[in-house]
This record gives structure tokens, sequence and C-alpha cells, in this order.
């Protein structure tokens, strides 16, 4: 950007620093690079670009802003008297919840600005610590702790590049890239509700790593928009804004995402875009987005009720199945639900509240994927979902709470593959059944100790 004018802080303090502008000397400070030295592979973390460190600084401003408490504070007072908010362990982490969302909405406003676009790491349920602050999570619904998600905010009719280099120490289990017309910031919009059901989201256009092709020393270069321009080309919408979202599912911790640079092709004037004109789309768009995730659990697969579970559902592009869930336990009662992988490379299964935002998975055991469970002897999978440790290997904490959703994912899942047998037993027992089931995995109170305490290395590692 190479605008000049001062951007707002509050406190009334002005500066220049623009994002994307910071000096080399700044950002090798704050990533471990030598001084002078641009970031170059293995040079301090791929995903703390100058933008991102500039961003969630911003966001950090923002989130402190007397006009955003003033209505989250509003939103508490409504949720509060809604029926959701009525189940203990709902009330319990509404605020936890509304903290999330808040954070969640100004990345989406921070990445609009399609034309200097640029992909922030966004979406992470689990509190970062790096680059000399504290970030509190970063939730919308649903979210996938093996995901790492970026966006970035683009325009319909544009062209664009994006430059990818895969890690040296380890590829994610699968790499996606998804544009869909619409703000993600008004969500209300792009995701309408039609008979008590959520519709997917129109205008979709989709590539993962089994179309993506790459060259011999990890590097891989795709175009969006106008005419193809080599191997990987997507098309997207004519006109509007867009979002462009990229997941890498880790399918182990310490795998690692590759790193991207976003650029546009075609010369447009840059818009205005200042830490001011981000805060005023937030406060613009603050309760609509917060009102829409927060209902979201009540149309989620059309609304599951207490203990029930969809089927395993094809995700749009047939790259994986994704099967929602609620549990409503009492405290002598436990979920026990048997699995197979099939053909997928990955599958996880996690816990979240009842508003569908994720307890911290570096803490607790309250999400397992497949770097991470241990098989029967038939192959297959048998999870217990409780608030206390059954002993049993793949046991899916709850994280103190009674009531919550489950969901459960396969991925990088060849074209054949259906969704028929994934899910071979589902039902709540009570505690004292489980005790006597002689031939589910079972690990020590030793064991279990080294499983959680090895967890909070393994997930901080992407900021590494």
């Amino acid at each position: 950007m190479t605008t000049g004018k001062p951007q707002f802080v509050p406190g009334g303090i002005s500066r220049r620093t623009t994002l994307g502008l910071m000096s080399a000397g700044a950002v090798a400070a704050l990533t471990g690079c030598s001084a002078g030295k641009e970031a170059a592979q293995g040079d301090g973390p791929w995903l703390a670009t100058p933008e991102q460190i500039e961003a969630e600084r911003m966001l950090l401003e923002i989130e402190a802003d007397p006009a955003v408490a003033a209505i989250k504070d509003k939103l508490r007072v409504t949720l509060s008297a809604e029926a959701r908010a009525q189940m203990p362990d709902a009330a319990k982490t509404l605020d936890e919840s509304l903290d999330q969302w808040t954070r969640s909405l100004i990345f989406a406003e921070l990445v609009h600005r399609p034309t200097q676009p640029v992909f922030l790491w966004a979406t992470d349920d689990t509190p970062r610590e790096w680059l000399g602050h504290k970030l509190g999570g970063v939730g919308t619904s649903g979210d996938n702790p093996d995901a790492i998600y970026r966006m970035a905010g683009i325009e319909g009719g544009g062209r664009y590049e994006i430059l990818g280099e895969y890690h040296p120490d380890g590829r994610p289990a699968q790499f996606l890239l998804e544009v869909d017309a619409g703000d993600m910031a008004q969500p209300q919009n792009i995701m309408p509700v039609t008979d008590g059901k959520h519709a997917d989201i129109h205008n979709t256009s989709i590539m993962s790593d089994r179309e993506l092709v790459v060259n011999d020393d990890g590097t891989f270069r795709i175009t969006l928009g106008g005419e193809a321009d080599g191997p990987n080309h997507m098309d997207i919408p004519p006109s509007g804004y867009c979002m462009a979202g990229v997941r890498d599912i880790l399918g182990s911790w310490t795998d690692k995402a590759p790193k991207l640079t976003l650029r546009r092709l075609d010369e447009v004037e840059p818009e205005p875009w200042t830490l001011e004109t981000v805060r005023e789309r937030v406060l613009a768009d603050m309760e609509g987005y917060i009102g829409f995730w927060s209902h979201f659990p009540d149309i989620w697969f059309g609304g599951l009720g207490p203990n029930e579970r969809s089927e395993p559902q094809g995700r749009p592009g047939g790259w994986g199945f994704v099967c929602g869930m609620n549990f409503h336990l009492a405290p002598d009662e436990v979920f026990l639900i048997n699995t197979v992988q099939g053909d997928a490379r990955y599958t996880g299964f996690q816990i979240n509240n009842p508003w569908m935002i994720a307890p911290d998975a570096r803490k607790k055991q309250v999400c397992l994927n497949s770097s991470q469970v241990t098989a029967n002897p038939d192959g297959s999978f048998t999870y217990v979902i409780a608030r206390e440790d059954p002993g049993v290997a793949n046991w899916l904490d709850t994280d103190g709470m009674l009531d919550g959703i489950g969901i459960l994912r396969w991925q990088a899942v060849p074209p054949e593959m259906t969704n028929e047998g994934l899910i071979r037993d589902f039902r709540v027992i009570k505690r004292s059944e489980l005790d006597a089931m002689a031939d589910i995995p079972r690990v020590t109170p030793e064991e279990r100790k080294a499983q959680v305490e090895a967890r909070w290395a393994a997930y901080s590692s992407r900021t590494l």
C-alpha cells in the first residue's frame, strides 16, 4: 500500500505504518530472522508474514475498542435469554464464544482489500502466543483444530496469482483452495436458511492437492480469474466481492502449511484501507455476523436433537465427508462411537461447546486425528466421549461439559469412496458398561499424562 494517511488507533494515537509495509528489521525482530535479511525458507515461522503480524496487532486494537465492547454486551444479553443458553454448558461458554466470534469477524474485515489482497491466518479456536503478543482464539463454527485456515478478499472479474512453496519438513495431508462469491463478514447473505436448513454457498470453485500440479522443488503457482495461464487455474465469478480460502489439513500437528503469497495481476486503482475503515466495517457487521453463527447449531444438518447424528455428508468438490452429532449426557453416561477410516488419508474427531466453538486443543484431549488414535484389532476405531477419563485410548475429553457438539471428518479421499459403513456404532451407554468392555484399547494414567503433555508442543509447532 502506498498511502501515507495516518491510521486510526484507539486512544487518539496515529501512526503511518500500513499493512505490509513493516521494515525488514522489524519483521526480522519479530520472526527471529537476521536483521536486514529477507525471510527465506527456514527463516522464522512461515505463517508470520509482515501482513499477519500487523493484522493481529490491528485486531487487538479493534477488539479493545469501547464501541465493539458495547455491541458485545448487547449481544450477550440477547443470547443469554435464548433457549440454547439455558443449557448450563452453553451459559458458561457464552462469553468465550462471543470473544471468538468477534475476533473472527475482525479477521474477515481485515482481508477486505481486493485491490491489494493478502492471505491471513485467521481461524484457530486455540489461542496463539507468538510475535510478542497474545491472541485469543479466533472461532467461527466447528473449526477443525487440524487445519490451518487462511483467507483473502478478492474481486470477481479480477486476475490473481498465488505462489506456493511446500515446507521441506512435511506437507499437510490435504491442501484445499476454495473461492466463494460473497463476503464472509455477512454470512447471513451468502448462506441462506430455507425450511430450517442452511443452503450451501453458491458460486464456489474448489481445487485440492489431488489436482494441484507441483514442481519438483515443492513450489507451485495457481491463477485465479481470466484466461488459464499454466496448469493450475480456477475460474472465479465475473463480478462482486469474493473470498479465497485455503485449508491445510495437518495429518500430524508437526506437519507444516506451505508458504503462500497472493497478488493481483490486472492493474486497478487501490482502494482506501486503514484501521479506521476496518473498524467501521466491524461495527456495521457485528450484530448480523454473531447473530448468524450463534444460531448456526440450530440449523446445522437441519437441526440435530440430543444424542442425534447426521449421515456422513459429502463435501462439495468430493474432497471428503463430514458428520455432525449432538451429545447430551448424564453424569454416569458416556458416548461410544465406532468408525472406520475407509480410504481416507485423514480422519479427525473433535468436541465443541454448544455454540460450536472448540476448547483449547493444547490443554486437553478434546480432538483426535488419524495420527493420534489407536486402532482396534479389526482396524476400526472406538471413540468414547466422556466428561471424566475412562482410561480408553481414544477418549474425547468434553472439557467438563455434558452437552456439546461433535464433528467427524474423513478427508483426502479417493473419488470412488462413499460414506457407506463409515460409522458402525453410535450409542450412549453407562460408564459401568464401558468398564466391562474388554476389547477396547486402553491406556494407563502415565500413558495418558504423556499423551496430553505432548499436545502442547506439537500444536504450538505451527507457530515456530
